[in-house]
């Protein structure tokens, strides 16, 4: 996770929450810190890109498996959704965001206005009533909350493929004893000290 940098060109928009959230202007960069950690920077030239570096590999299996739907959970500052609207206009993408000033803000200042649905609710709450099965899910919460480990769980109920991005590495351990039913690969993020995690579709060998 990116720190918010000492010297900030312009604040666009600020709201003291909890959570604080802000968002800055940075020579063409539009970036969205979360209780000072920042949580998407969009090149506003190129606004389907991604500058996060956890993030790259997620678009890169995105883009490979061509999911009918997916199912985000977190938001942060819409990459993925961007990234969807772009590449992948067909697909359904439901996203579910705790906060909903931070779908205000990515409405106001991120959105592509791509096929999507946004739902403000927590994660767990969501999962305990959902019926679906989503071909690619995506876990991108920060911080974790009281309960996360059942609402993996429930996660790990989707027989499609998990993208789980840990922005908690010490928690690793406790989520690796949750994946002891699914084969998954750990990919540590170079300079971050995000891990994603990977976890196979129950229909891949």
């Amino acid at each position: 996770m990116e720190q918010k940098p000492d010297a900030i060109q312009q604040l666009v928009w600020f709201q003291s929450g909890p959570p604080r959230l802000e968002l800055t202007e940075e020579g063409p960069f539009l970036c969205l810190y979360l209780d000072g950690i920042m949580q998407s920077k969009m090149n506003q030239l190129a606004p389907a890109a991604t500058l996060s570096p956890h993030l790259v590999p997620i678009l890169r299996s995105l883009q490979q498996l061509k999911p009918q739907s997916v199912l985000q959970l977190g938001l942060g500052g819409g990459d993925i959704n961007r990234f969807i609207a772009t590449v992948l206009p067909t697909t359904q993408l439901v996203t579910v965001e705790l906060n909903q000033t931070v779908i205000d803000a990515y409405l106001r200042f991120f959105c592509l206005n791509g096929k999507e649905e946004l739902i403000a609710l927590p994660a767990q709450d969501f999962l305990k009533n959902n019926q679906q099965q989503w071909s690619f899910v995506l876990w991108d919460i920060y911080p974790l909350f009281d309960g996360w480990q059942q609402a993996m769980q429930k996660t790990l109920e989707q027989s499609g493929t998990i993208l789980i991005n840990l922005s908690q590495p010490e928690y690793h351990q406790q989520l690796e004893a949750l994946l002891t039913e699914r084969s998954y690969q750990c990919h540590p993020i170079e300079g971050y000290l995000n891990l994603l995690y990977e976890v196979k579709s129950l229909t891949e060998k």
